[in-house]
């Protein structure tokens, strides 16, 4: 554990205020926890002014940059209800929750707390927190993308191309999706985003198979010193959480739980509740190049989102 990362003591956050470590939830963390949230992103005026009350100069910056109407919108809840997450762990008020970036590009908490990761698809949220071991999660709506083995060349290995290959015709797409999840939540537990190349390391996709990270290229231990686990957020989407460790347990906080904190946050009003998402452990890239290539990957994959008629946004990582 690394310095002033203990989940136990009192600690002093960001911006000045010291708090009793009894007083929040971070503190009460078991060191294998992993806390996931599953959120809805497609809220009514009220809540989403609420939510966009939380954040920052720098993040509503980032939200007016959006283009479309319906990319802005889920970026503020997405945001908003990240802050107002965090902010029951540290017991602060969600806009004294304040972000910094770690070495590699990673969001973090500027202070002592928990380590978290946000992804989003769609009107789907996902947040990972756990007491202090580096998380990563990532969630994609299941979806036609065309030429799947094509695609899967510019960021599978070629262990993985064999696999999904082999896969039966119907069931590929969700193997696609569910290799795709569990290669980006690996990335964004490592903190190192593009770094490493996407078809350094190889991890399960087979129908039926666990989800586990197989192998890493030039760190032969790290395929047992990472855990990785399958999610289903919602109906018809995929998603993948990796934290460092040998082992986690998964407890999910479904939406009704983040439903009832922004009704308390916002103070009158409704937003109704939605329980959804559950573990899925058993589910029926680049060599050269690698940001480019891996660019491409997630520009096939939006091009694709775009043209069945839906949003163009696949997701925002915080």
């Amino acid at each position: 554990m690394g310095s002033g990362m203990t989940p136990h003591g009192s600690h002093r956050l960001a911006r000045g205020r010291t708090t009793p470590a009894a007083a929040d939830a971070w503190s009460r963390m078991r060191p294998d926890d992993v806390h996931v949230w599953a959120l809805r992103l497609d809220l009514g005026p009220t809540a989403r002014e609420r939510l966009e009350a939380f954040l920052s100069a720098d993040e509503l910056s980032r939200a007016a940059r959006f283009v479309r109407s319906t990319d802005r919108s889920r970026y503020v809840c997405a945001h908003g209800l990240l802050r107002l997450v965090l902010s029951k762990y540290l017991n602060v008020q969600p806009e004294e929750v304040a972000f910094e970036t770690g070495a590699g590009g990673k969001p973090r908490l500027a202070g002592p707390g928990p380590r978290f990761n946000l992804a989003h698809a769609e009107d789907v949220g996902v947040v990972a927190v756990t007491a202090y071991r580096e998380v990563g999660i990532d969630v994609e709506r299941i979806r036609d993308v065309g030429d799947v083995g094509r695609l899967a060349e510019s960021c599978f290995s070629p262990a993985e191309q064999a696999a999904l290959g082999a896969v039966a015709a119907p069931f590929r797409l969700r193997s696609f999706f569910a290799g795709w999840t569990r290669k980006e939540a690996f990335l964004k537990a490592l903190g190192t985003g593009l770094m490493r190349p996407l078809d350094s390391f190889d991890v399960t996709l087979t129908p039926g198979e666990p989800a586990r990270l197989l192998r890493v290229q030039g760190a032969p231990k790290a395929a047992t010193t990472y855990a990785l686990r399958a999610l289903r957020p919602a109906p018809g989407y995929a998603g993948a959480v990796a934290a460092d460790g040998a082992g986690i347990v998964i407890h999910w906080r479904p939406w009704d739980i983040a439903a009832a904190l922004v009704k308390e946050a916002r103070g009158a009003g409704r937003v109704a509740p939605r329980a959804w998402g559950q573990p899925a452990d058993r589910l029926p890239c680049p060599r050269a190049g690698g940001h480019e290539r891996a660019r491409r990957v997630r520009s096939a994959l939006r091009i694709a989102h775009c043209a069945d008629g839906r949003e163009s946004h696949d997701f925002v990582c915080v």
